[in-house]
């Protein structure tokens, strides 16, 4: 009865939250949904010929059944949370995904209500991702947006929101982030963001900004412990600083030539 609910409500709502979890979104005219379920995930699906582009088969489906309950474990475990609520996917074909929600190769989350959807196409760049996952159709990212602002709460900053989360995953366009960060630092260096790029310069593209954002908040939690890192998720970016300083026992100027260091040693 609740996936019910919150169905009807994915309909109708129109939400705002900030970048990857910003939703706009017309009220569902064709609500014919393929669904299938696990302990932790609803997976909602296109039947085969429902549009122009491909839909999942029914094996596809589990496949991305299986890995997001694998993720949606990993997040946890990594965060260090206890969560269960059941996610609700929303799985469309990239044709109509292109027409309805504004994207035919991404996703966009709505915490609020445990929930994301996600565009269903066969790349063509063959990727394996950081938790054994081959040939995969979506990763992690809109699914650690949903637990963490869940468990954690609303995020003060894009750097915590999109850092755990592409943290998380793992990856940008099917690229490992690392290697996306050691391509920058040997070939682009100005597409390298140090900790207070990161902090304030928010408008950076996508593609800049979330494999910096993402390599970061990796380098914290491992440097300085999740749990410290998980009290920095809150923090305004006017706070951020201060509280980091206080609670990580380091000055933010240390910390960035910390980090410099970590960045040539990749």
């Amino acid at each position: 009865m609740k996936h019910k609910i919150l169905k009807y409500y994915f309909c109708l709502l129109v939400i705002t939250i900030s970048s990857c979890t910003d939703f706009i979104a017309e009220k569902d005219l064709q609500p014919e949904w393929e669904v299938i379920e696990s302990n932790r995930i609803v997976l909602h699906y296109r039947s085969p010929g429902f549009s122009n582009e491909a839909s999942p088969t029914i094996d596809e489906a589990y496949f991305i059944l299986h890995n997001q309950e694998l993720y949606y474990r990993s997040v946890c475990d990594s965060i260090n949370r206890d969560y269960s609520d059941r996610v609700l996917i929303y799985l469309f074909n990239s044709d109509e995904a292109d027409e309805r929600t504004g994207t035919a190769s991404g996703g966009h989350s709505i915490p609020k209500l445990n929930a994301f959807y996600f565009s269903f196409f066969h790349h063509p760049r063959e990727y394996t991702d950081k938790y054994g996952v081959e040939k995969l159709f979506l990763g992690a990212h809109e699914l650690v947006h949903v637990i963490t602002h869940q468990t954690l709460g609303y995020p003060g900053t894009r750097l915590m929101s999109e850092g755990y989360a592409n943290w998380l995953d793992g990856s940008y366009a099917r690229y490992d982030i690392p290697d996306i960060i050691i391509s920058y630092r040997n070939n682009n260096p100005e597409k390298i963001m140090n900790p207070d790029e990161l902090l304030n310069d928010t408008d950076r593209d996508e593609s800049v900004y979330y494999p910096n954002a993402g390599l970061f908040t990796g380098f914290l939690v491992n440097t300085y412990g999740i749990e410290n890192i998980n009290r920095l998720f809150n923090c305004g970016r006017g706070d951020l600083i201060s509280d980091f300083e206080n609670i990580c026992y380091d000055s933010w100027v240390d910390m960035t030539e910390k980090y410099s260091a970590y960045i040539e040693d990749l």
